[in-house]
């Protein structure tokens, strides 16, 4: 039998057994795989990126894995699990936001041209607290302007206190700065040479050291690439890669 903790330690695999619901038998009818063999065919396709027809012997039939990572993804218990991690392991006093551009196939839901990159893919987009720990995610297709994702972002986190905002030049706005501080969240951000020329007063001043927590969001985006079936997204429905992303941003809290 394929040996998982080549891929994943041992006490990760425990915690995410723990966490994820196990299949339940029938009245009637053959008994279910165990959970574990399950999971192992999963973190196979998650790590290394082979089809679901190529996974090594892990005890069960890959079909059987299949079933059990749609079952998972149509109740939506990756987001569930995902987002309820995020809030009891991140703190977002001090948070960043950054996004990353997946090349994918030309697929018709989520894929875009992005013109910064000059490549077809997926955004994603990630609010990271001090320690680069993903708290909130949103993927949708490439095209879409970096801006766009930080109040939605600021939506998806309501109720939890955010003091400063770190963020890099693409998202510069006058507008969402004055919102923003109103709202008591500093938006910490460099300014490019002509912006604000015309403005009276004083000019937002940049915190080199609160800063610095921009760019461990740059690690995290590192730490999700190391996924090769969340790197390029090879799943035509957005569903399914929406489910591989959740579960590696799972894994990466565990982890931490």
């Amino acid at each position: 039998m394929y040996d998982i903790t080549k891929l994943l330690p041992q006490s990760q695999l425990k915690e995410l057994l723990t966490l994820l619901p196990s299949p339940t038998n029938k009245r009637f009818g053959r008994p279910r795989c165990k959970q574990k063999y399950l999971l192992t065919g999963i973190i196979q396709v998650l790590v290394l990126g082979i089809g679901w027809n190529q996974i090594f012997n892990c005890g069960c039939s890959s079909s059987s894995c299949y079933r059990y990572f749609k079952e998972l993804q149509r109740r939506s218990i990756y987001k569930q699990l995902f987002k309820k991690l995020s809030k009891t392991k991140t703190n977002i006093t001090e948070c960043a936001s950054d996004t990353d551009t997946i090349k994918s196939y030309r697929f018709k839901a989520q894929v875009g041209w992005d013109g910064r990159h000059q490549v077809n893919g997926t955004k994603i987009s990630l609010l990271s607290d001090i320690d680069g720990l993903p708290a909130d995610t949103i993927i949708e297709t490439a095209k879409t302007f970096d801006g766009n994702f930080i109040d939605r972002h600021m939506e998806n986190t309501a109720r939890r206190r955010k003091r400063i905002l770190n963020l890099d030049k693409i998202y510069v706005s006058l507008q969402r700065r004055r919102e923003y501080r109103q709202k008591g969240t500093y938006v910490n951000m460099q300014t490019r040479a002509k912006d604000y020329l015309h403005k009276k007063g004083p000019k937002f001043q940049v915190k080199e050291e609160k800063y610095q927590v921009r760019f461990k969001i740059e690690r995290t985006f590192s730490w999700i690439e190391n996924f090769k079936r969340v790197k390029y997204r090879v799943d035509r429905y957005i569903s399914s890669y929406r489910a591989f992303v959740y579960l590696a941003l799972i894994i990466i809290l565990i982890r931490n």
